[in-house]
């Protein structure tokens, strides 16, 4: 590498304090040659995220750096204010973990991927508009037309994060800072995004630091693979070789904390009564069509289940499967056309009218959010949010016994008591989702639905909160309804799995069953997709490979 796109030397990050900066990043040093991909990897709060946004210049208010940052060769801290505006806008690219967080909910998307086009490119709207259509192609999103018109609150998480890198590619950027971009999306999505983001390095020469906490993905996808571990970077390795070559020992538990060589866990509640039970389940929606008017999406289409008392059910499909809107509707976020639900042999089918009944519901049945930002109240610190929900639940607890309670459930979910005063923004994606468990918990749910509760964590941690869910399961025989996409996830933690495609149930059966002898084609495509010694993501839909479209340099067509 003669030229690096990226070089960090000796780069020190600090955090204001009472008692002075508080050092969070301490002499790192990384170089990203031009078409190159460089993974970042580490667990939650090692320094993965501030790092790569020391490099695009957005640390928050009152952090300070030392050292030196290049982009081809520039120093980004001696920059002026216009000309660093400008390197970000063209050269630089980023694309965060949490998309509906930096999204403006009034604008459309088309609004929002031609904006930088129109005001910063310069192009003419149309021409804005088409490029948009090709983009959001590019990274798989079917019918562009009819998403440009739509707002966010009308797209799943997987879909918008697909905008958000759609829209980083707008600028055609030397290096795109990847900050967790595959955590919402499922095993297929991911597989094809990075595929796009590969064959873009290889068109493009597009430069990619990716962080992750995904050391299989990141070893399947990049050249090489840097460690980071309490704000040191600990080992860099060659991707290919990272397995037989690492000698550190954090690097070493990193690989065997990989949920695939965790075995199933056996069912021991066979003989229990059903807890929920939902028949012939139906929800649609009015959308937008491509020409304007409306249209019926059915986003859930005659789903039936029954999950056990105490045992632990696993929903599984892509995005847009009806996973997420399944669980919204049992829990009365969203109002069934059709169908019956049962939870606790209380009929649920029918929203709760009132705040007695509401809460009395919360009490039985709680739901933790796929992203934790914009679930918790950013004004609270962790302790008034847990305060909060306890004392909804038990309003007769006095402040010791509250107290108390908090400190338990801060244990619960593996986090330091220094974080009780804490608010979310200056939490890991990791550690806000730990809060967010710890606030369902604190009502003492019968059944605990959990929207892709692990999806923000590192493997480590996600280790450590699945076996914390699974011993709550046996202690308490609460109830575990989890959606996810993750099938490594279901395979360490659920008795039963349901495969869902296009808001139907495709396949049903244990997790022995479905994870080792699968029978649906679909089932198979999802355990096709997951990142392993030797894969290589492929653009493929059901075992047929979907051409790339046209790649169009938008730097060439400004020429």
């Amino acid at each position: 590498m003669s030229h690096p796109v990226l070089e960090l030397q000796d780069l020190d990050i600090f955090a204001p304090a009472a008692d002075g900066p508080r050092q969070l990043v301490f002499g790192s040093s990384l170089t990203v040659g031009r078409g190159e991909a460089v993974g970042l990897v580490g667990e939650s709060g090692s320094g993965k995220t501030l790092t790569v946004r020391a490099v695009a210049g957005i640390l928050p208010d009152g952090f300070t750096t030392s050292g030196t940052i290049r982009i081809d060769g520039q120093n980004l801290p001696t920059l002026g204010e216009r000309d660093l505006r400008a390197l970000r806008a063209r050269r630089l690219g980023m694309v965060f973990q949490t998309p509906r967080a930096h999204l403006n909910p009034l604008l459309t998307i088309g609004e929002f991927l031609t904006e930088a086009l129109v005001h910063v490119a310069g192009e003419k709207r149309a021409q804005a508009e088409q490029r948009a259509c090709e983009l959001l192609d590019e990274v798989g999103i079917t019918d562009p037309r009819r998403r440009l018109r739509q707002h966010p609150a009308e797209l799943s998480g997987g879909l918008l994060q697909r905008v958000m890198i759609a829209a980083t590619l707008a600028m055609d950027p030397d290096i795109l800072l990847a900050d967790e971009i595959t955590t919402a999306l499922d095993v297929t999505t991911q597989e094809e995004v990075m595929a796009v983001i590969a064959d873009l390095r290889t068109h493009r020469e597009l430069s990619l630091l990716f962080i992750t906490h995904d050391l299989a993905l990141a070893g399947a996808v990049c050249d090489r693979v840097t460690v980071m571990q309490h704000g040191r970077i600990v080992e860099t390795l060659q991707a290919s070789t990272m397995r037989r070559d690492a000698t550190e020992p954090y690097t070493r538990t990193l690989m065997s904390a990989a949920l695939d060589e965790t075995p199933p866990i056996a069912s021991d509640n066979e003989a229990a009564a059903p807890i929920l039970t939902i028949d012939g389940l139906r929800k649609t929606y009015r959308i937008r069509g491509a020409d304007g008017g409306k249209e019926t999406l059915i986003a859930v289409d005659d789903v039936s289940l029954e999950v056990l008392r105490g045992g632990s059910v696993g929903i599984v499909g892509e995005s847009g499967s009806g996973k997420s809107t399944t669980a919204r509707v049992l829990l009365g976020l969203e109002h069934a056309n059709a169908g019956t639900i049962t939870v606790n042999g209380q009929e649920w089918s029918q929203p709760a009218r009132t705040g007695r009944e509401r809460r009395q519901r919360a009490k039985i049945a709680q739901m933790v959010f796929q992203d934790p930002y914009q679930s918790l109240d950013r004004r609270q610190t962790t302790r008034q949010c847990l305060t909060e929900a306890i004392r909804v639940h038990r309003p007769h607890d006095t402040k010791a016994a509250i107290a108390e309670r908090v400190t338990e459930l801060m244990s619960q979910v593996h986090l330091d008591e220094a974080l009780l005063d804490t608010r979310p923004r200056a939490l890991s994606g990791g550690q806000r989702q730990r809060v967010a468990i710890a606030r369902a918990l604190a009502a003492d749910p019968a059944l605990l639905v959990l929207d892709e509760a692990v999806s923000a964590l590192d493997v480590t941690t996600q280790v450590e909160i699945l076996t914390l869910l699974d011993r709550i399961r046996r202690q308490t025989g609460v109830t575990l309804l989890m959606i996810t996409h993750d099938l490594t996830v279901i395979r360490r933690l659920c008795d039963q799995v349901i495969v869902m495609r296009n808001g139907r149930v495709e396949e049903r059966g244990t997790a022995a069953d479905i994870l080792d002898a699968p029978q649906a084609e679909y089932t198979r495509l999802l355990l096709d997709s997951i990142p392993r010694e030797g894969w290589t993501p492929q653009r493929q839909r059901l075992g047929r490979t979907r051409a790339l479209p046209a790649i169009t340099s938008s730097k060439t067509r400004r020429k």
